[in-house]
């Protein structure tokens, strides 16, 4: 994978987030949104408020390397991605076509739905990923082999720039998964009453 084709591909993939968040969770109710399948399970805004908690850390992390750059390059210079044992481990954790179900990090859990403001979480999980979206046309500019940011488990455990942007898609788009399968249940439910 090339950096270049793999920055805009993330791009193109977060903007599909936005639009189906939009579109598929925008108009429901605060009740809606925070209906659970089952007690033990995530309402859609637990999922969304989870991406929120683990998100912000790492753009945070992100955000940073990208502040160190100081002056505005000209051209970016392309790179083929490698990744490392914990890159490849992180991004098979979270990839939304393995079944492996982990517990989240209790940093990183959400509060119950209850406790959460629908609007708020919604509005925050799209500045994130606008953020984030942003952040991958200057990050371009830095070497996403050579660069690290710390993962969730501690400074002593970093990942590569490359793999921690694939592995952010990957996870939002698995909990993205999480939340439309909720939203479907929900249906059957209210058609089996």
């Amino acid at each position: 994978m090339q950096k270049l084709t793999t920055a805009h591909e993330l791009q193109t993939r977060l903007s599909a987030v936005l639009q189906t968040v939009e579109q598929e969770f925008a108009s429901m109710s605060d009740q809606q949104l925070r209906w659970k399948p089952a007690p033990e399970r995530w309402s859609i805004i637990e999922c969304l408020q989870h991406l929120n908690l683990a998100e912000r850390f790492y753009i945070r992390n992100i955000q940073h390397k990208v502040d160190k750059l100081g002056l505005v390059q000209t051209t970016p210079t392309d790179q083929t991605l490698q990744s490392d044992w914990v890159g490849k481990a992180l991004l098979f954790a979270v990839d939304p076509q393995v079944k492996l179900k982990l517990p989240a990090p209790g940093m990183v859990r959400p509060r119950s739905a209850a406790d959460l403001i629908p609007a708020d979480v919604i509005g925050q999980f799209m500045n994130l990923q606008t953020l984030l979206r942003d952040l991958l046309a200057k990050a371009v500019y830095l070497d996403w082999n050579r660069d690290k940011v710390m993962t969730l488990f501690g400074n002593w455990l970093k990942i590569r720039l490359g793999d921690a942007f694939l592995m952010l898609l990957a996870h939002t788009e698995r909990h993205l998964k999480q939340a439309l399968r909720v939203k479907a249940e929900m249906g059957t439910f209210a058609q089996s009453k």
